[in-house]
């Protein structure tokens, strides 16, 4: 049973967690950083052993990769839907940079400034 939790149950609840805080922060650094404190203080308040301190870096990194899938997908929504493609200078993203969630007047479709 506890294996069953380990490695089914809490990755498709960290993906699910993440994909669904990425829409909402619009930042993977962030959605990492939480998802390590929260496994941290849980592994460390289930006893700290080294197989839950390692669950929790493994959490960790996959919250992150999909935080960067949801980005992914989002900015690539954002710039097919465009009408005004002459105007659109919001089509460069920056992973290493968090997204500022304001919108851009100057662009066609009220892209999210990069």
């Amino acid at each position: 049973m506890n294996n069953l939790l380990i490695f089914f149950a809490l990755p498709i609840a960290t993906i699910i967690l993440a994909g669904i805080f990425q829409t909402i922060i619009k930042c993977p650094y962030k959605i990492a950083g939480i998802t390590f404190a929260i496994y941290l203080i849980v592994a460390f308040a289930l006893g700290g052993t080294a197989e839950l301190i390692i669950a929790a870096i493994i959490y960790t990194i996959l919250a992150f990769l999909t935080a960067l899938l949801v980005m992914f997908f989002e900015n690539n929504s954002n710039t097919n839907s465009c009408s005004n493609t002459a105007n659109n200078s919001c089509s460069n993203t920056s992973i290493n940079s968090c997204i500022n969630t304001r919108t851009n007047s100057s662009c066609g479709c009220s892209c999210r400034n990069r």
